[in-house]
């Protein structure tokens, strides 16, 4: 029977530790599942316009970007959802009030602040790599034309963001990721309340006609919570978050060895 498989890409098919890229395996491994008839669904939380050209190295049958946001098979696009204006105006106002950086994620494009630029030529001298997103500035960023999604926020005052979620629980939900290494400072994503990687699955099986029985789904942070508990099999990468780990059905091991392979011969999908 034909399964439907959803996965994440930064530290699931994307290594961020060793090699920075999908290995050549994870890409053997899917290509063979597609032949034997499954399909495969990147479920991201990078925006469209942060899954750069090159970065996923093979076909897939679907997409899911801004952790349900936006949903694509094939250049035909399913779905898509943008905070209106009019709040948008307001967050990026409180955002400056609360203290956060903050990246806005769009379809055609993404903008940040001055700390997430500064945070990333930290992070570039410390790994030697420079995050992979096409970023401007919010000098170039124009409310009207942005068509925004989603957005990261960086804080180091827990108190703030508690008090920033309480202000527009109405209407907004935030994935807290931890702290980094690297920083000192913490990170969320905000996401429109009741959008999710879960709520992108559904439209997909709705599309492929396919049920709930029938997915799998490999994550290893905290937005792909909600996906690996709906996914009748949920996966977490071995370099994954520990909360992550507790709540998944199976563990996979690290982004950094063939272990996407050799999940999917243990799932008999190759």
């Amino acid at each position: 029977m034909s399964k439907i498989i959803f996965m994440d890409i930064d530290g699931t098919l994307l290594d961020h530790i060793r090699y920075h890229r999908v290995l050549d395996s994870t890409i053997e491994a899917i290509q063979k599942a597609r032949a034997n008839g499954h399909k495969i669904i990147l479920c991201t939380g990078r925006s469209k316009s942060n899954v750069l050209e090159g970065m996923i190295p093979f076909e897939s049958d679907g997409q899911i970007y801004g952790a349900g946001a936006m949903l694509e098979t094939k250049n035909k696009l399913l779905y898509h959802i943008c905070i209106p204006e009019d709040d948008l105006k307001l967050l990026i106002d409180d955002f400056t009030t609360y203290h956060f950086g903050f990246k806005l994620e769009g379809e055609e494009e993404s903008f940040a602040d001055s700390f997430v630029f500064k945070r990333r030529n930290m992070v570039k001298k410390i790994t030697g790599v420079l995050s992979s997103e096409a970023l401007f500035s919010m000098n170039e960023f124009h409310l009207e034309k942005a068509h925004i999604s989603k957005a990261t926020l960086y804080y180091q005052s827990k108190e703030d963001l508690k008090a920033f979620q309480e202000k527009w629980k109405s209407k907004y939900t935030c994935i807290e990721h931890g702290k980094k290494d690297y920083d000192t400072h913490f990170m969320c994503e905000l996401l429109i309340n009741h959008v999710n990687k879960t709520s992108g699955i559904k439209k997909m099986l709705e599309y492929f006609n396919m049920k709930q029985e029938d997915t799998i789904a490999f994550g290893d942070s905290m937005n792909d919570l909600d996906m690996l508990l709906f996914a009748n099999i949920g996966i977490c990468m071995e370099n994954g978050a520990d909360q992550l780990k507790k709540a998944a059905d199976m563990i996979c091991g690290p982004s950094y060895e063939d272990s996407i392979y050799d999940m999917f011969q243990q799932l008999k999908l190759i």
